[in-house]
């Protein structure tokens, strides 16, 4: 069964011919009959198909952005990172919010990637949204991140879209010790982080306490007529406090029981640039998680991994907003509900757009407003934002090697969520995900291996899907290889999409009087429109990853296809537009990315990541506006003697498409240079010095509404200190 439908026969059957006619060579090269490589300092892939494979092995690109990647980046929050990945795009809104997504295609809500650390999905089932600021975990307990580009619904299901996402915490054992850092710097940057690891007994265990917080990226731009009542204060200031903690007990190699746990909160200013408010909204985000994991070798054949997650986020945003009491009326929200344009001309004082139909909700409301003038002038009201989300999930899977030249790994998933919100539900949703997986890996040939696996997943409330895929990898000389991958995968609505119900609640704040109290007119219910269709992708790709040890260089190569149906929709009320679920509308996206890792001498790392995007829409409008047809990234990582370091890393992009499928110029680039120094104190204690800058070096605001002048620069200074 396959999900592509719209896919026609002639595509279907390329990546078939293509095995066959690579096949076909494998026996006229056999005689070459090159091992694949699986040298000791190579790093492994966990994320690609659940099965630890070299570069050589994976039916995907990947990229690792590994420890010393973090360390000499300079960066202080995990989104920055990801500017080093091939065909990742980054942006922020405000201090508060990232949006991360691989090519684009959403800038808003990044809703088309899986993120999971170690394995456990973080992803949140109201908006298909992740929480990169506010996760409780700092780059100081991270180890490597994995990042499979493209689709990998074969391995974790549907919402692996466009790409995975692993973080991989360090082991207890690898941080033994304790230490403290602290971070000062421009736009009131202000961080700490407190660890402790430590072995007791056969448990190794971890605690890390953390706080981060600055001003934003500018100071409140008051829009004209506003009613904010703190117009000095900083628009988008946060204030970040974590605990994060993991204990590891393994008797032997065959077996280990780990628990992880978590939590967050975060402070921060919303940016509103509506004058309706009063002053400045506060959101308070809480995010937390219990996770357990059982890995066990059952035999010298079978491995079973066992993980179970819960997880919560819930966010509290009230709001005071100056608006006329009447747009709490009840027949002016029933005349919106049947004729969006002709209540914004009442509202107005007209009647355009109004017809006959309209006139008793009219001719109600025009009664109300008759015997209380009033309810046409301004009135403080409070109301607000408020959600609940949390999530169960447990994923089993049994790795199964019968042989040196076959291995699998086959699981089942389940996955339950709850969303709790009067103002996006007016009550409680939720949805429930089962889904089975497996993947294979076969060397038919000593220079041959096949990749093959799919995933088959029931939802609840989305329906049935099954997503496949299929790699052939040619080792074609040592220690170089060459393949073709064919995958398809599908992101499924998510809650707001299929059960909006859109209400917000308020009360006034002058007048103890339930007549200027109620539910603010405007609306959206996903019942008003067609049920809202599951995204879908088939993507083909030829690869090349290539190690040249003379040299000391790594050279990755990626040129893909991609066929796609995205339904971007507007889920605000805000405008007379109001709530729309859009139909999908089909994209064929390709390009080209390169990454080459290169270090020339002991000490000396240089890289370089570039990719070129470009897409092309078959019919009708869209709101993919933050899809870059050129973006990369050049770092340059230096560890010196006497324990000094430097790191120098400059990020691009430009040429993106905006609402009308047009391509305007916008050249966004930054500079981040990091100087360190560590020294060595009495017995084991060591210090290190730090110092970061970030330059700017274009005027792009770099998707932040009205961010980006005022702070083009920032910097910082740092102190760690370690036993």
């Amino acid at each position: 069964m396959c999900l592509m439908q719209g896919i026609s026969m002639r595509n279907r059957i390329l990546p078939g011919v293509a095995c066959i006619f690579f096949a076909q060579l494998a026996v006229a090269n056999e005689s070459l009959a090159l091992p694949f490589s699986q040298s000791d300092d190579m790093p492994m892939v966990l994320s690609a198909t659940r099965l630890q494979q070299s570069f050589f092995d994976v039916p995907a690109a990947v990229t690792i952005i590994d420890r010393q990647m973090i360390e000499q980046s300079g960066v202080r929050e995990i989104p920055e990172l990801l500017r080093m990945v091939p065909g990742m795009v980054v942006g922020y809104d405000s201090s508060s919010s990232a949006f991360v997504s691989y090519h684009g295609t959403s800038a808003d809500m990044a809703r088309r990637m899986q993120v999971l650390v170690d394995g456990r999905s973080i992803y949140q089932p109201l908006l298909a949204s992740v929480d990169w600021i506010g996760l409780p975990l700092d780059l100081g307990d991270i180890e490597r991140i994995e990042i499979i580009r493209g689709p990998n619904a074969a391995s974790f299901g549907v919402n692996s879209f466009l790409a995975v996402v692993n973080i991989i915490t360090r082991h207890p054992a690898d941080v033994a010790g304790a230490s403290v850092s602290y971070r000062r710097g421009d736009d009131g940057i202000e961080d700490y982080q407190a660890r402790l690891a430590q072995r007791t007994g056969e448990v190794d265990w971890r605690l890390s306490l953390t706080g981060r917080g600055d001003d934003g990226f500018t100071e409140n731009r008051v829009p004209n007529g506003s009613l904010y009542l703190n117009d000095k204060d900083v628009a988008d200031s946060k204030d970040i406090e974590s605990v994060y903690g993991r204990a590891v007990w393994a008797r032997n190699e065959r077996s280990s029981l780990e628990m992880s746990f978590g939590k967050s909160t975060m402070v921060n200013q919303v940016q509103y640039r509506s004058p309706i408010f009063a002053d400045v909204p506060i959101a308070d985000l809480d995010n937390r998680f219990l996770s357990l994991a059982w890995d066990q070798e059952l035999s010298e054949e079978h491995r079973l991994k066992v993980i179970a997650s819960h997880s919560s986020f819930s966010r509290d945003e009230p709001w005071r907003v100056m608006v006329p009491r009447v747009a709490f009326q009840s027949s002016l929200r029933q005349l919106y509900e049947q004729n969006r344009t002709c209540a914004f001309s009442v509202v107005d004082g007209g009647s355009a757009g109004c017809g006959a139909a309209d006139m008793p909700f009219i001719t109600t409301l025009m009664t109300a407003i008759g015997n209380d003038p009033a309810l046409m002038n301004d009135g403080l009201f409070t109301g607000g934002v408020f959600s609940s989300e949390k999530r169960t999930e447990i994923d089993i899977q049994d790795t199964w090697v019968p042989s040196a030249n076959f291995r699998a790994v086959l699981g089942t998933s389940y996955n339950k969520a709850v969303v709790d919100s009067l103002t996006y539900l007016n009550g409680k949703v939720d949805n429930s995900v089962v889904g089975v997986f497996a993947n294979a890996e076969w060397q038919m040939a000593p220079t041959w291996l096949l990749n093959i696996g799919g995933s088959q997943q029931w939802d609840q409330t989305a329906g049935n899907y099954f997503s496949p895929r299929a790699s052939l990898n040619w080792q074609f000389a040592d220690n170089q290889v060459l393949r073709l991958v064919y995958s398809e995968a599908v992101h499924t609505p998510d809650i707001l999409e299929t059960n909006a119900n859109w209400t917000v609640y308020a009360k006034d704040a002058d007048f103890i009087a339930p007549d200027y109290s109620g539910t603010f007119f405007q609306t959206g219910r996903s019942s008003d429109f067609p049920a809202a269709k599951a995204e879908t992708i088939a993507s083909r790709e030829i690869g090349y990853h290539g190690r040249f040890d003379p040299l000391h260089l790594t050279l990755d190569l990626r040129v893909f296809n991609d066929y796609m149906t995205l339904t971007e929709h507007n889920l605000e009320v805000e405008g007379s537009e109001g709530f729309q679920l859009r139909a999908p509308l089909s994209f064929r996206q390709e390009g080209a990315e390169l990454a080459v890792d290169w270090r020339p001498l002991a000490g000396q790392r240089f890289q370089l990541n570039y990719a070129y995007l470009n897409m092309n829409r078959s019919l009708g409008n869209d709101n993919t506006n933050f899809v870059p047809k050129h973006s990369g990234s050049v770092g340059w990582w230096q560890d010196y003697q006497q324990g000094w370091k430097m790191g120098t890393t400059y990020y691009f992009y430009n040429d993106l498409r905006d609402a009308d499928n047009k391509i305007f110029s916008i050249f966004y680039d930054r500079l981040d240079t990091k100087l360190s120094r560590s020294f060595s104190l009495s017995g084991r204690q060591r210090v290190e010095l730090s110092a970061v800058m970030q330059w700017r070096l274009t005027d792009d605001a770099e998707l932040r509404r009205e961010n980006g002048m005022d702070s083009r620069h920032r910097g910082w200074v740092g102190a760690e200190w370690r036993y």
